[in-house]
């Protein structure tokens, strides 16, 4: 029996490398002698690095830099083997993981340390630079970013801003410098899975800055802002990203960038399944198995695992969902899976499923393939 195993990461717990493992493992108990294929993915955010390290033989670099505070942190992107393509995860040095919730003030927040790894990988030959977006803790309009590779932002008197999503209202004039980067010797690919705006009603201030700490008050100013930097980049760098979709993703970082060098938006996961070549290994399998930390009604609508029982569709291919948990509103018939599967159930607390995840996923394989003996 053939099995491709192609989970995102369960977050907080395990990387994806780590549950394609767990299954692995139960696989084998159950059939000894399976063919598995791991296919570890990810979708742009966290957990995009290690997947692209995995599918590039890629090697990782590691940089001191500044979180979206500003306090220093090491983070890390992926040079691939030929030493051509990098792969930067924002969410490695400007992503809100890490930081307490109590601490979030995305108004204050910044991209330039993801700015820093952009530079450290251009600076080491890359060519072209892959934006891996989503995650982020901040809504800056990509000035941080902008601000670390050389940009200055000034104010009507002329005085430079800190590049933080508060200052973005108060950008009068952008000085763009003649460095190389800014020549357009450098490819830029940006891969999220989202398609919202740069500001408006389904921009980045309304949709996503509120689980970033943002008042109603203040995701009304960061629009305005946004607005406003959109306004500006188009004046400095001749390209309109007002109607562009994805430019709000990762609190506008990905307009920010493209405003300033254009380049191409890519479905992070489709980069991923691309580069795995994961539709020739599921039109070689007899079942798929996929998973994720929680699955709602949401999943259904583009997350990762539905993504992957699309791939599994064309091919006729049964794919199964095993998942740490499953709400009631999820109908795993309609979302085009065989099965779903909770590793938590109703009487297990979380911490529970959480720290025993690696044996649940297991017997969970186990007892699947088990059952359809």
């Amino acid at each position: 029996m053939k099995i491709v195993v192609a989970p995102d990461a369960f977050k907080d717990c395990l990387s994806a490398k780590g549950v394609c493992t767990a299954l692995q493992n139960g696989i084998f108990k159950a059939i000894p002698t399976a063919e598995v294929f791991c296919v570890p993915l990810a979708d742009g955010g966290e957990g995009t690095a290690d997947c692209f390290a995995a599918a590039t033989d890629g090697k990782r670099v590691s940089v001191q830099v500044q979180n979206a505070y500003g306090a220093p942190k090491t983070a890390q992107y992926i040079l691939s083997a030929d030493r051509k393509t990098a792969l930067v995860e924002m969410a490695q040095a400007s992503g809100i993981q890490g930081i307490d919730k109590n601490c979030l003030h995305t108004k204050y927040a910044s991209t330039y340390g993801t700015g820093e790894l952009i530079l450290h990988a251009v600076r080491n030959g890359a060519a072209h630079i892959i934006v891996g977006l989503g995650g982020s803790a901040t809504t800056d309009g990509g000035m941080g970013a902008l601000a670390a590779l050389g940009v200055r932002f000034l104010d009507v008197f002329g005085k430079e801003l800190p590049p933080v999503g508060a200052h973005m209202e108060k950008v009068a004039a952008i000085e763009v410098p003649k460095s190389p980067i800014f020549q357009g010797e450098i490819r830029f690919t940006y891969a999220c899975d989202v398609q919202n705006p740069f500001f408006g009603e389904t921009g980045a201030a309304f949709v996503f800055a509120r689980q970033k700490g943002a008042t109603d008050a203040e995701i009304a100013e960061l629009d305005s802002g946004l607005r406003n930097l959109a306004a500006q980049y188009k004046a400095a760098f001749h390209r309109d990203i007002e109607k562009v979709p994805a430019m709000g993703a990762a609190g506008g970082l990905c307009g920010g960038l493209f405003a300033a060098f254009g380049g191409t938006v890519q479905s992070g996961f489709e980069m991923l399944a691309d580069l795995t070549d994961l539709d020739r290994k599921i039109a070689a399998a007899d079942l798929v198995l996929t998973g994720e930390g929680r699955t709602d009604r949401q999943t259904a609508f583009g997350k990762l695992p539905a993504r992957v029982t699309m791939h599994a569709a064309k091919h006729g291919v049964p794919c199964v969902l095993i998942s740490g948990d499953i709400a009631p509103d999820f109908d795993a018939a309609t979302a085009g899976f065989a099965a779903a599967i909770a590793l938590k159930t109703p009487e297990m607390p979380v911490a529970d499923s959480i720290a025993h995840a690696k044996e649940l996923l297991a017997r969970a394989a186990y007892t699947y393939l088990q059952a359809q003996k």
